[in-house]
């Protein structure tokens, strides 16, 4: 996918202090560590630049360059910050969800399970939605132990009934 697509990978919150920090709710998704310097794009077109970060009580506080105040901190509130997302370093194992739109899916002996149309978030990992030659549909469980993601195809080690007719 093209390198100059915007990822969300914060959310700014409530101001902290005085001198124009604020928290912000990173994406818990991704392991993006901010630094001075760092440049974020807004909804508005609006560039942030961060002038300072740091961690307190286990929670992001950053100050943008030209954020001096309480007041202009709380007119942030609620911003979504975004990078490029060749900015974001991905695990080896990661991917971006619609990289893998479309792609075929077939078993590990190479027959055809479907087509991926979308992903989905779950609270242990997360599924991919696999659209079946006959319409329906099954939900593969996206982990490593199951799902092998190749160049030109993906192909899933099923556990018993996962894929057969009758457990969907």
């Amino acid at each position: 996918m093209a390198s100059d697509v915007d990822v969300v990978v914060g959310v700014v919150g409530k101001p902290l202090g005085l001198a124009g920090e604020l928290f912000v709710r990173p994406d818990p998704d991704l392991e993006y560590l901010v630094e001075p310097g760092d440049v974020f794009e807004t909804a508005g077109g609006v560039t942030l630049v961060v002038a300072a970060a740091r961690e307190h009580s286990g929670r992001q506080v950053m100050r943008f360059e030209g954020v001096q105040t309480r007041d202009a901190a709380e007119a942030l509130r609620g911003t979504v910050l975004r990078v490029a997302r060749n900015r974001i370093p991905l695990a080896e194992d990661a991917f971006w969800s619609d990289e893998l739109l479309g792609r075929e899916v077939t078993d590990d002996s190479g027959d055809v399970v479907g087509v991926i149309e979308a992903t989905l978030d779950g609270a242990a990992h997360d599924y991919l939605v696999v659209a079946r030659p006959d319409g329906g549909e099954v939900l593969v469980p996206a982990v490593a132990e199951l799902v092998d993601v190749g160049p030109d195809r993906i192909v899933v080690r099923p556990l018993p009934g996962l894929l057969d007719d009758e457990a969907w």
